[in-house]
């Protein structure tokens, strides 16, 4: 059990780096079709991108059924907890709380604020940083960015 609870535990935070990744050379690549309707003002109560969310759920619960399915792949339900995990925490800090997709949420909590100062500066620029969680550092981008600018 202990086994399992660190499968997902794992799974959860591979899928900080999982999210950089897509979003960087996915989504800011050739997804750029889709993930440009998070970069504009949302028009309604959805946008294209909010497809790879659903594409993510999709992965899953497609695992979590097939180990549901096998009682020797607990493994694989172990890992699709994780990565719902991360989906859920992914959702409240990104979209409910940096978005306000939920207008009522008057939390200022410090490190929620940092995120979404970083969010801010990737939604402004359209690069770094494209991670969330444990990416989010306003003041080292805002420093590379004056380094980059005074080299050019």
């Amino acid at each position: 059990m202990v086994r399992l609870i660190l499968l997902a535990a794992l799974a959860s935070v591979a899928m900080e780096f999982v999210a950089y990744a897509a979003h960087r050379f996915v989504y800011h690549g050739f997804l750029w079709v889709l993930h440009r309707s998070h970069h504009t003002p949302r028009k309604g109560a959805f946008e294209l991108n909010d497809l790879f969310p659903l594409f993510f759920a999709g992965v899953s619960v497609a695992l979590f059924l097939y180990g549901m399915a096998d009682p020797d792949r607990a493994d694989l339900v172990a890992v699709s907890i994780g990565v719902s995990l991360y989906g859920v925490v992914y959702f409240f800090i990104h979209d409910v709380y940096i978005h306000r997709r939920i207008k009522s949420l008057p939390l200022r909590i410090p490190l929620l604020l940092t995120m979404k100062k970083a969010h801010a500066i990737h939604h402004r620029d359209g690069g770094e940083p494209f991670g969330l969680l444990f990416f989010a550092n306003p003041d080292r981008v805002r420093r590379e960015q004056v380094e980059e600018a005074d080299a050019a």
